[in-house]
């Protein structure tokens, strides 16, 4: 027996729908985190035996209790990750605890040089079979104004051009099935930010917050974009929840309860990605939300300017293959 806890949910997750939510970054924080303990989805424990999934930062946080939510219900998973201890762990324990094989893959999502070596040993790994499910759950807070070894802005390069490269490199060599559920995780912040771009200066006060905002936004995106341009593939975005992920200092006294009462633990914050990754009827190109279901935004949107939609996706081309773009995109166009 498994023991993954059982999770409770007030209402029916799939029956969510909220209409034209409003842009402002205020009132959307604050309908993320009002009663979000209560309103969190419970995904079923509808068994997916014999699919094999794929989760980057699988090995701890949200990303474990991904995988291991993935593995409990059948599927075969692989941890693609820059921990090798964490994620050796992780396969040792999920292949003793669930009874199947789980494994793990070291990789860098900031620095496409490592891009190549990945999918080649994820071809070895997987013989032939193709993925059925991706999570792209990976995702960097930076504290400053990092870069990544081409030059990138931290956030932009792990977040956004890391997924991007290693899904599309994963497509392109046919190591997804027809209709892989692709599950991308971004964060109803977003909506904070206009642009998305390689070149973002993170200095200064905000600087990080709104690095992260803005890669949020790139994953919405490109997450859009892809589901538009490859229409066989099942793509989602999610907002899993505000969760204590390191979060917060101390878990103790007063403090600590009232910490717990607001935001989620990462078991809870797994289960709006796990939803989407398991269950059938979704629509492909939505965007899931864990506290306000499946949200139909508005046409002024940041999420919906297709226009920045469609010029990211050209970048990200250029920019996943570090021989074919030895410059820097302009962040105006973006």
């Amino acid at each position: 027996m498994v023991g993954i806890r059982v999770l409770r949910s007030t209402t029916t997750f799939a029956d969510r729908v909220t209409h034209r939510p409003s842009t402002n970054a205020y009132v959307r924080a604050f309908r993320s985190m009002w009663r979000q303990t209560h309103a969190n989805p419970a995904c079923p424990a509808t068994r997916v035996d014999g699919r094999i999934a794929l989760v980057t930062g699988g090995s701890v946080g949200i990303g474990f209790e991904t995988s291991r939510g993935l593995a409990s219900r059948g599927a075969e998973v692989i941890s693609v990750a820059r921990d090798r201890v964490a994620g050796e762990r992780m396969a040792a324990s999920l292949t003793t605890e669930c009874d199947r094989p789980a494994h793990f893959l070291a990789h860098d999502l900031a620095d496409l040089r490592t891009v190549a070596p990945t999918l080649h040993r994820l071809e070895a790994l997987l013989r032939g079979r193709p993925l059925d499910v991706l999570v792209a759950n990976a995702g960097l807070w930076p504290t400053g104004a990092g870069r990544s070894p081409q030059g990138h802005e931290i956030a932009f390069a792990t977040n956004v051009l890391g997924h991007a490269a290693l899904i599309d490199g994963a497509r392109e060599r046919g190591l997804l099935a027809r209709d892989c559920r692709v599950v991308i995780v971004t964060g109803d912040l977003y909506v904070a930010e206009r642009r998305c771009s390689p070149d973002f200066d993170a200095r200064g006060a905000f600087g990080g917050f709104r690095a992260y905002a803005r890669s949020k936004l790139g994953n919405l995106w490109y997450a859009r974009e892809l589901a538009r341009r490859v229409p066989s593939l099942s793509v989602l975005a999610v907002h899993p929840g505000i969760v204590a992920t390191g979060l917060g200092g101390s878990r103790g006294g007063l403090f600590g309860a009232v910490r717990r009462s607001i935001l989620l633990d990462p078991e809870q914050g797994a289960q709006t990605t796990l939803y989407c990754a398991t269950q059938p009827d979704l629509v492909s190109g939505g965007y899931y939300h864990n506290v306000l279901g499946r949200m139909e935004l508005r046409g002024d949107d940041p999420a919906m300017d297709d226009a920045r939609a469609s010029a990211l996706w050209d970048v990200l081309e250029r920019l996943r293959t570090p021989e074919r773009a030895p410059t820097l995109e302009p962040s105006r166009s973006l």
